[in-house]
């Protein structure tokens, strides 16, 4: 009876899992269906668990075809954020003298990813004086800062609290960073044990994303508070 009980269990996870897979379901994010809205709307608070790129200008187009975004289409705030946290990358509307393009698909949180950015970064940064990237996700406690100026990296912070490590460390504090002694495994002190014992260091976090970003750019969970973002619709690429 057991035996016949256990072949049963077998039998059944095959089936579900040849279900699942002929349904194109499995261990892997699905994507969903987004409906794209191009009702004019009011700007949406976003910023966790997300990466975005904030650009001084506002040319949508222009930063669409330095992503190499594909499928573009008009969308208004709702269906953009929606597809940003989906598979998508929306391009906002003009939030004072930046542009702001956001989606999860900006970063899987590794090093390639980072490096990817800054090249992204210095383009961008070529064309329109500054660029910046920012990224930041709770679960795994992924958090980075990137700043171009004129076609050049000045500034990179990428952190994983879940492994306790940096993916990568350069340039001088900015403005908000001074006074923090931010951990830094990369660093020559970190070669030593004591220093992971440490307790006068300052760890990222994603409220420290934000402050960075408000003080560099546009904090993006501040959308809501602000009057100067231009009534317009923004783009969804792939």
């Amino acid at each position: 009876m057991k035996i016949l009980i256990i072949t049963g269990i077998i039998a059944f996870i095959t089936f579900t899992v040849w279900i699942a897979k002929r349904n194109g379901v499995t261990s892997e994010y699905k994507s969903k269906e987004i409906q794209i809205s191009t009702n004019l709307d009011e700007p949406i608070d976003f910023g966790y668990k997300t990466v975005w790129i904030a650009v001084k200008t506002d040319k949508k187009e222009r930063i669409a075809e330095i992503l190499e975004l594909k499928n573009i289409e008009t969308s208004n705030w709702k269906s953009g954020i929606d597809s940003a946290y989906n598979d998508g990358i929306f391009i906002t509307p003009l939030i004072g003298q930046w542009t702001i393009a956001v989606g999860v698909k900006l970063s899987n949180g590794q090093l390639e990813d980072i490096n990817k950015l800054e090249r992204v970064l210095n383009k961008l940064s070529s064309e329109f004086g500054e660029a910046q990237s920012f990224g930041t996700h709770r679960v795994v406690e992924y958090h980075h800062w990137i700043k171009s100026v004129n076609g050049i990296i000045t500034r990179t912070y990428s952190y994983i609290g879940e492994s306790g490590e940096n993916l990568k460390v350069f340039g001088e504090l900015t403005k908000p960073e001074i006074g923090l002694n931010l951990f830094n495994s990369l660093s020559k002190e970190a070669e030593s044990d004591k220093y992971w014992e440490r307790e006068d260091l300052d760890y990222a976090d994603e409220e420290l994303v934000m402050k960075i970003a408000e003080n560099w750019s546009v904090n993006p969970t501040k959308l809501t508070e602000r009057k100067d973002i231009k009534k317009e619709l923004g783009l969804i690429g792939k």
